[in-house]
């Protein structure tokens, strides 16, 4: 039995090794971006799921506002990357182009503000700000707590997963309704560590 075992173990480390390299990968590719503008989307939560809407009338126990970041690729950096295996002694790296690519923000975002265009509530008349009334889906937190933790964003392509170290989307869920008037605008203003600021308008809905 103790023969056996030992034989099964032999062949299983050149099958072990073959399956491994044909996965693994030496290297990472890193692509510093910059963010270059802000999109908004009005978001219909009254499904499984939040999808963007364009319709002018939605639930105002449902409503949501995606925030879009547009990015511009800067410059590329391949960067070599520790493998560890009990199978390998020695290995030869896959080519680049088959390597995971890691994108990271240049620049931050420092803060991110709502501001309705329209009277709220009693505490809160047009223009004023209300960040607080709404929290981020990704995480079901406050604004100012996901962007003092936030870490990275995987998106899927067609030959695998890209990983960004800063946000590409950011679904603002609102929590607290109106109770002034039905119909509503919002806009939103973020500034980023170089000191730029994004400023967009949503559309006017009615929240019902």
């Amino acid at each position: 039995m103790k023969k056996k075992l030992t034989i099964f173990f032999l062949l299983l480390v050149p099958i072990a090794n073959i399956l491994f390299y044909s996965c693994r990968c030496d290297v990472e590719q890193h692509i510093n971006y910059l963010y270059k503008d802000l999109i908004l989307k009005n978001l219909d939560n009254s499904g499984e799921k939040a999808i963007e809407s364009e319709s002018l009338q939605f639930n105002k126990d449902a409503y949501g506002i995606r925030l879009l970041l547009l990015i511009e690729e800067e410059t590329a950096v391949v960067r070599a990357k520790q493998i560890n295996s009990i199978f390998v002694q020695s290995a030869s790296a896959t080519s680049v182009e088959s390597c995971p690519y890691v994108y990271q923000a240049i620049d931050s975002i420092v803060s991110i503000q709502v501001f309705t265009i329209n009277d709220f509530d009693n505490l809160h008349t047009a223009n004023s700000e209300i960040t607080e009334y709404f929290k981020v889906a990704q995480t079901y937190s406050s604004v100012e707590d996901y962007l003092t933790n936030a870490s990275y964003t995987q998106v899927y392509r067609d030959n695998g997963w890209f990983t960004y170290y800063g946000p590409l989307e950011i679904d603002l869920m609102l929590m607290t309704v109106p109770t002034i008037n039905n119909h509503h605008q919002f806009r939103v203003r973020m500034e980023l560590s170089d000191g730029r600021v994004f400023e967009e308008q949503t559309t006017e809905i009615e929240l019902l």
